[in-house]
C-alpha cells in the first residue's frame, strides 16, 4: 500500500485528520475583506463549492498541504508547537493549523484579526515520489482510501459544526514542492500530487480568545493500519 502523509501510521503518507471541531465565536459579521458568505449549514464555514479571496475552496486544500510540507521537521508546529513555531510559513489571508496523530494536546496560537482559518480534519495526500504510485489512478486512490470509516463531530467555544461529513472535497492534480528536511521525511522535488478529504474553513474570529477543541477517530474495518485516535485544543489568541 502506499505510503501516507501520518508518519505514525506505519509511514503512512495520508495524514488522516479526522476532526471533532466544534465552535463558538463572538456573533459578529465576517471581516469585510472576506469576499464569499457563509456556507448555510455552518454559517461560518465556507462550503466547499465557493471561492474564498478569489482562490477555489480545492485549491486552499492543495496550499495547506504544501504549507504543511514547507516547514522543517524540528520547527513543525504539529510536533513543536510554540507561538513563533504556529506563525511559520503564515502569509496571505488564510492561516494554516497543523494536526495532531495521537494522543491529547494542548496548543496556543496568536492569530491576527481578519485571517481566515483552515483545518484538515481527515486530509490524505499522494504524490509520484512513490515508485509504487504508476499512473494518476494509483495516486487518487491512495490519497482517498485511508479517508473512509471516520467519525466528525465538533466545538470551536461550544457550538456544533454540522454534518461535516458532507465537507469532502478532491483537489484534482496539481504539483506539490518537497523541500528538504520536511516533516514527512520525503524525498525532495517536485511532484504530481493529489488530496483528498474533510476540511473545516472558517471564516475570520472576532478579536478575544477562542477555544478550537478538535478530535479523530478512525475504525477501518477494511484496512485497519489506517487506524488512529487524537485530541487536540487550540487556544487561539485573535488580535
Amino acid at each position: 500500500m502506499r505510503e501516507r502523509r501520518n508518519i505514525q501510521l506505519f509511514g503512512y503518507r495520508n495524514v488522516l485528520l479526522l476532526s471533532s471541531i466544534i465552535f463558538t465565536l463572538a456573533s459578529t459579521p465576517a471581516s469585510s475583506t472576506n469576499i464569499v458568505k457563509g456556507d448555510s449549514l455552518n454559517p461560518l464555514l465556507y462550503s466547499t463549492n465557493s471561492s474564498p479571496y478569489g482562490i477555489p475552496y480545492q485549491q486552499w486544500a492543495e496550499k495547506w498541504w504544501q504549507w504543511s510540507f514547507s516547514i522543517p521537521q524540528e520547527d513543525h508546529p504539529r510536533q513543536n508547537n510554540t507561538a513563533s513555531n504556529c506563525a511559520r510559513g503564515q502569509s496571505g489571508p488564510v492561516w494554516f493549523l497543523a494536526d495532531s496523530l495521537s494522543g491529547t494536546v494542548q496548543r496556543t496560537c496568536v492569530i491576527p484579526t481578519g485571517k481566515s482559518i483552515l483545518v484538515g480534519l481527515l486530509t490524505g495526500e499522494c504524490d509520484r515520489s512513490d515508485p509504487t504510485l504508476h499512473n494518476d489512478q494509483d495516486v487518487r486512490q491512495c490519497a482517498t482510501e485511508g479517508n473512509d470509516y471516520g467519525v466528525i463531530g465538533a466545538t470551536l467555544d461550544g457550538v456544533q459544526l454540522q454534518n461535516l461529513n458532507q465537507y469532502r472535497i478532491d483537489s484534482g492534480f496539481y504539483n506539490l514542492t518537497i523541500p528538504p528536511d520536511n516533516i514527512y521525511k520525503e524525498k525532495p522535488g517536485m511532484y504530481r500530487a493529489f488530496t483528498n478529504g474533510f476540511f473545516a474553513f472558517l471564516q475570520p474570529l472576532h478579536p478575544g480568545t477562542h477555544d478550537l477543541h478538535l478530535t479523530v477517530s478512525v475504525a477501518n474495518p477494511v484496512k485497519p493500519q489506517y487506524n488512529y485516535a487524537a485530541d487536540w485544543t487550540y487556544h487561539l489568541i485573535v488580535k
